[in-house]
């Protein structure tokens, strides 16, 4: 059990420090602005969420494995204390046995983990996943020490207890010495017990064997904790980025323009989901006077009705530098923010009016012809300023270093975010290009109808730019960026399956818990005449009773972690969805439970009164 819970936590952090979500780790890729941009946020939050419970379970198992381990072990120290063994040596005995299950299964889930990582990393190049080798010197090392730590803490304070308590009374396991069984039960237990007599019994051993029942409640709530959060948080990321990426890139567009211009220009798309792509100033000169061109040279384009828009655009690199503003506090006050950081990249002249994309936002969209305000990505938003909204950036190579004030921060995968917008007709008018010079437009083509016109279109390009012209249809770089996005969701596939395994095991363990002291009850049963179909059905009872509290307080916390973390940023899912996702659990762990009882039955139909004999 510790080694197939260390195996998946190693995994885990493996896997999210190689596709670059590790925050402690710095990542040194050709394309330094490599998916840092809003939605690298969103996940990167989300991963760290779902490996923060991943470690909080790995930690539960640990102490729970070694304390049940310990209590297992009472009659072997009532028996050691009657001999006359000194409590001391009783404790360091049995605590160097709990850190020797611990070390032995960590050290196996160690190398599980790295076996399978390294299994994925080969794989997940063929899925679209970049990844990249690195260590990781902070969650490992964490999750060691304080698996330590909580061993001489839980199972240490439980063994030091035990080593006080009288001999005799140290022979009952995980059922208390002084259980009492004609005590009332309380009024769920009582309700539950008139049912039937299998509830009744069932209710019987879930009170009788109280500790071994919260220790479980504990972990199948991380469990089911964990599987929601990553049911729920996968398809609310999966369905909320590739919206805001089909709002920044559009669908069915075709950019016209020079060769080398579009070439980059997808390239520059490219760099969302590829850290090996990078286009910088020293690429191209997107002011080549060849490249310019008018939107008068190709106003034929104006009368196909197939077209339903049509995007001026003037693009270029430019030195900008951030400038200082001051940030109001809610309680009253400011600070000045800002950290005159600088950087090249590439500004976007656009007609607001005209924009093809329906951009994901913080803030406004700039008035037409509006010299004071700009629009950013939110690459540049998240890592360029401290509060962009509050903030102007200089563009030195325009005008005298004209100043644009920050209006709005839009998720986009341009540049991986890193481009700003500002109105089309100044920074014409700040360059001199009185005759309205462009180097790329974009088209709005009707769904369905590429096919119809593309052959009037490159007619047109080619009689009226001439041959070094072009188009591309950027359906297929924006695909490729849908797709990256998609596998970014696969891994929480693979963790569910997993926590599947654990579930199963987790579920087998409770069932075989102090098999011995359910089978003397059971053969009881049997001698009076009770069918095995009658024991399958109490033992179901019991895990049932695990299962349900423990999905009631996953949906109630998971609600509370994904609404706090993940789901104010994202598109909230319909009120459903929790449920459903929490009704497939419920039915995934009664299938669980079911299977779990085949091997517990099988050992039990092997049971007489011989074994009972030694006690």
């Amino acid at each position: 059990m510790i080694a197939l819970v260390i195996a998946l936590t190693i995994f885990l952090i493996n896997f999210i420090s190689a596709i670059g979500f590790n925050t402690f780790i710095t990542y040194n890729y050709e394309n330094a602005y490599y998916f840092s941009g809003g939605i690298s946020i969103v996940y990167t939050d989300f991963t760290t969420l779902v490996l923060i419970l991943m470690l909080i379970m790995a930690f539960a198992v640990v102490i729970i494995v070694t304390s049940t381990l310990i209590i297992n072990k009472k009659r072997d120290i009532a028996i050691m204390k009657a001999l006359g063994s000194l409590p001391k040596k009783l404790y360091s005995f049995y605590l160097t046995e709990a850190y020797l299950v611990f070390i032995i299964g960590f050290l196996l889930g160690l190398i599980i983990g790295y076996i399978s990582y390294g299994i994925l990393a080969f794989v997940a190049p063929f899925f679209g996943i970049f990844t990249s080798f690195q260590i990781d010197y902070i969650f490992t090392p964490i999750l060691f020490f304080s698996c330590l730590g909580g061993i001489y803490i839980v199972p240490g304070v439980l063994l030091r207890k035990i080593g006080t308590q009288n001999t005799i009374k140290l022979f009952s396991r995980d059922i208390s010495y002084n259980y009492d069984a004609s005590k009332k039960l309380t009024s769920i237990p009582r309700w539950l017990s008139s049912i039937g007599y299998n509830f009744k019994i069932s209710i019987i051993n879930t009170i009788r064997r109280k500790g071994e029942f919260k220790r479980y409640i504990i972990v199948f709530s991380i469990i089911s904790l964990i599987i929601f959060t990553l049911g729920l948080g996968s398809s609310v990321l999966s369905n909320s980025s590739q919206e805001w990426i089909a709002k920044s890139q559009g669908t069915d567009v075709i950019a016209i323009g020079h060769r080398n211009v579009i070439q980059n220009y997808t390239s520059m798309y490219s760099m969302f989901s590829s850290p090996e792509i990078i286009i910088t100033e020293n690429d191209i000169d997107f002011f080549d006077p060849n490249y310019l061109f008018n939107l008068s040279d190709v106003e034929d384009l104006l009368n196909i009705s197939e077209i339903e828009e049509i995007d001026q655009r003037l693009i270029s690199f430019f030195s900008v530098t951030e400038l200082d503003g001051y940030h109001f506090l809610e309680n009253g006050g400011y600070i000045v923010a800002g950290q005159q950081r600088s950087a090249s990249i590439p500004i976007v002249g656009i007609n607001t009016t005209e924009i093809i994309q329906d951009f994901e936002m913080d803030g406004n969209y700039f008035e037409e012809a509006d010299p004071i305000y700009m629009m950013i990505g939110d690459g540049l938003g998240n890592n360029f300023f401290d509060y962009p909204l509050d903030q102007s950036m200089r563009i030195e190579d325009l005008g005298l270093g004209h100043s644009f004030h920050v209006s709005g921060v839009v998720i986009d995968s341009f540049y991986s975010g890193f481009a700003g917008y500002i109105d089309l007709k100044v920074m014409q008018g700040e360059l001199n290009y009185s005759s309205n010079e462009i180097n790329l437009l974009l088209l709005k083509v009707k769904s369905g109808e590429y096919n119809n016109i593309i052959g009037i279109i490159e007619s047109i390009i080619n009689a009226n730019l001439g041959g070094n012209f072009s188009y591309i249809n950027l359906n297929q770089i924006f695909e490729i960026n849908y797709d990256f996005l998609n596998s970014l969701t696969l891994y929480p596939s693979l963790i569910i399956i997993m926590m599947a395994i654990i579930s199963i095991i987790s579920l087998y363990n409770y069932q075989k818990g102090n098999i011995l002291e359910k089978a003397k009850d059971f053969l009881i049963m049997r001698a009076v005449g009770s069918q095995y179909k009658s024991i399958k059905r109490i033992l179901f009872l019991e895990a049932l009773y695990i299962i349900i509290p423990s999905l009631l307080l996953s949906l109630a916390i998971g609600m509370i972690l994904n609404s706090t973390i993940l789901l104010y940023r994202a598109y909230l899912p319909h009120i459903s969805i929790p449920f459903i996702i929490s009704g497939i659990l419920f039915v995934a762990f009664l299938i669980f439970n079911y299977l779990s009882l085949f091997p517990i039955l099988g050992r039990i139909k092997k049971f007489t009164i011989k074994d009972f004999d030694m006690y």
